[in-house]
């Protein structure tokens, strides 16, 4: 039998690794703002990502998160990044909330945008008062609320608002959240305490309709941390102790502990596990033994995997080893 030297082989195997394409994946769909919206027209936009694989992509559109309608076919788009796309609407009848959202399609799956909404204004020409949301927390811990402020521009006191709101994983259409009226210079206030990370928007019931833009508010856990022994003998193990809410049962936190430049290590990496609920509301629990050797300062890290609220960490704690 005639023997390959491995030299050669080698070399083969690198040239064929080299000449391999990156696979091809589902895309993924981005939907934005509409804009250029009339009585009876509007442009919807988004982003599509064709992930190395030809891809085509459309818009539906219609009254509810039901949709009901399309945009044809747009496309093939094809590489690796994410292409600015857009579709204009016609026919649409006015003082008319539309929901919409940008689907995108290739061999390897489909992938869909969030529901965003506009509102076209009225027919007679009238325009729609802007509606601006000013002050909205980014991010806000679990149980704690959140404060949105605004203005219907040009309205007097006494016009009646609404809160609307969808959560993650934000396919369901805005459901009111709260209802109020403006005061003196059109300004308006909503106090929520959202569970999710969730997006708002403020709908004015002025003559024509009006809308502001989405926000996003995003939700972070609530994380403790607790320390057995707050000063024990060096090398002894501590046991590391908290929760996290709400319920996150399976997923992991991160111990970590400050390092000497500022940054942070993670010790240890315990599970979640289901905890008696607090005043109704389901939570996690950790506990993880740590030797301990030196002083030092701790925090307990969780960054939830699945997109319903973002990273939460819990307060500093110190061990001072004697």
């Amino acid at each position: 039998m005639r023997t390959i030297a491995p030299l050669v082989v080698a070399a083969a195997l690198l040239g064929a690794t080299a000449a391999t394409p990156a696979l091809a994946a589902a895309p993924t769909a981005t939907t934005t703002a509409a804009t250029d919206v009339t009585a009876t027209t509007a442009e919807l936009n988004g982003a599509v990502v064709p992930n190395q694989e030809a891809t085509t992509y459309h818009f539906e559109f219609g009254p509810t998160a039901a949709y009901g309608a399309r945009t044809p076919d747009g496309g093939p788009l094809s590489g690796n990044a994410a292409k600015t796309v857009s579709a204009t609407l016609t026919g649409l009848a006015p003082s008319t909330t539309y929901h919409f959202r940008l689907v995108a399609v290739n061999a390897s799956g489909t992938a869909t945008g969030a529901d965003l909404t506009f509102i076209t204004p009225a027919a007679s020409g009238t325009p729609a008062p802007a509606v601006t949301i000013r002050t909205a927390p980014r991010t806000v811990t679990f149980g704690r609320s959140a404060t949105i402020t605004g203005e219907v521009a040009g309205a007097a006191a006494g016009v009646k608002v609404e809160l609307d709101g969808t959560p993650f994983p934000f396919t369901a259409p805005f459901r009111r959240v709260e209802n109020g009226a403006t005061t003196a210079g059109g300004l308006y206030s909503f106090t929520v305490t959202p569970e999710l990370n969730t997006r708002y928007h403020v709908v004015a019931k002025s003559s024509p309709t009006a809308a502001s833009a989405d926000v996003l508010v995003q939700v972070r856990p609530r994380v403790s941390l607790r320390l057995s022994d707050r000063t024990p003998r060096a090398g002894r193990r501590v046991r590391f102790s908290g929760a996290v809410q709400p319920a996150h049962d399976g997923a992991r936190v991160r111990l970590q502990r400050r390092t000497r430049t500022g940054g942070w290590k993670t010790v240890a990496s315990p599970l979640l596990v289901s905890a008696l609920p607090i005043d109704g509301i389901d939570r996690s629990r950790y506990a993880k033994r740590v030797r301990v050797r030196a002083s030092g300062t701790y925090r307990t890290v969780f960054r939830p995997t699945d997109g319903d609220h973002v990273r939460g960490k819990s307060r500093k704690r110190r061990a001072r080893v004697h």
